[in-house]
């Protein structure tokens, strides 16, 4: 979201927005139409975080010069640098969705976490719904705020002919959309699963890589669904849109809460796609796709309640355009990175000694 919500933010004249960052190795370069990147390198990888010296130092060197910083959370380093230096200015935590499969991590950095909290000038979440669930906001919610995640047009242009082309390579067939890291938490396997109950012509497309790649594979050949369920591998961003204009409906799969958004939703909604996604406690993804409106929500670990969705949408044409032509409204009124900008922009000028 950061690479969306920048560019749209330096585009005000009021505002200049730079970015630390870490990757693989430290490089600076400038943003158009202004701004700053300075990407530090990073030292170690503790579960899903990584830290880093160089992000700590250019921090504490940078810092001073700006009056809001804004942090992404959870990410220990960000509790790091403010802990370890002198920020007078206004923090701005973004809250993405709580840690939930680090028990014995989380029960170290939890004290750290809740500090950060109580730091933050403004506490900003990507959904009503997370910031009325979520556990490791409670008894901060009266500082916080809601801005969803936006997203801008499709980058790759993809022409009609291009899209009668991939489904004239599946003639006759139904095409279910998936797209995401395979991974334990995005339950793919339930989608797999559900394939036993779907429709005769549904097929399921999944695109992504990620360690359950095998464990999928074999699931798809013992249930004997392989003329239902393909696994595309990793796809070019131009493939993924091409597969979100080609597709009938779009499902997200997940099971539980490290999902709290499901940004794949918003950019099936910008294709006008209708969405099959689940309802999780402490999570923002069925407030993203409005059960009945912009598709169907059903409880998680459920395959039958999937394959059932998931035909009554297949069969059901006129249902299927009807939800697609409002996910795509949706995304419209909610959804846009322009959206987004502009509600952090106000937060920010809030903010301003």
């Amino acid at each position: 979201m950061v690479e969306e919500l920048v560019p749209e933010l330096n585009g005000y004249p009021d505002l200049e927005v730079d970015v630390l960052c870490q990757g693989p190795e430290r490089r600076d370069y400038a943003l158009s139409p202004r701004g700053m990147v300075f990407q530090a390198r990073s030292d170690l990888a503790v579960s899903n975080a990584s830290l880093s010296w160089q992000d700590l130092r250019a921090w504490q060197r940078m810092a001073p010069r700006y009056d809001v910083v804004h942090v992404h959370a959870p990410w220990p380093q960000s509790d790091f640098n403010l802990l370890l230096s002198r920020y007078d200015g206004a923090v701005v935590v973004h809250w993405h969705r709580d840690i939930v499969r680090q028990r014995l991590l989380y029960s170290l950095y939890r004290g750290l976490e809740r500090w950060l909290l109580r730091r933050a000038d403004r506490i900003c979440v990507t959904s009503p719904k997370l910031l009325a669930e979520s556990a490791a906001l409670e008894g901060f919610r009266d500082k916080a705020i809601t801005i969803p995640i936006g997203i801008g047009a499709a980058t790759h242009a993809v022409g009609e002919d291009e899209v009668r082309e991939l489904r004239s390579r599946h003639p006759g067939r139904a095409i279910v959309f998936a797209l995401g890291r395979l991974v334990p938490y995005k339950g793919f396997e339930y989608l797999v699963r559900s394939a036993t109950a779907l429709s005769a012509n549904g097929l399921v497309l999944i695109a992504g890589d990620g360690p359950l790649r095998r464990d999928l594979q074999a699931l798809i050949e013992a249930l004997g669904v392989q003329d239902r369920v393909r696994l595309l591998g990793a796809v070019s961003g131009r493939d993924a849109e091409l597969h979100m204009r080609a597709c009938d409906v779009f499902c997200l799969p997940s099971v539980d809460k490290s999902e709290a958004f499901g940004i794949v939703q918003i950019e099936a909604m910008r294709a006008g796609r209708p969405v099959v996604s689940t309802r999780i406690q402490g999570s923002g993804i069925d407030w993203v796709n409005q059960d009945g409106v912009t598709g169907l929500t059903v409880e998680p670990r459920r395959p039958d309640a999937l394959a059932q969705a998931l035909n009554r949408l297949l069969d059901k044409a006129g249902l299927a355009r009807t939800l697609g032509a409002n996910g795509r409204q949706r995304f419209e009124e909610l959804f846009t990175a322009r959206r987004m900008a502009l509600q952090v922009r106000e937060m920010y000028l809030s903010l301003r000694p």
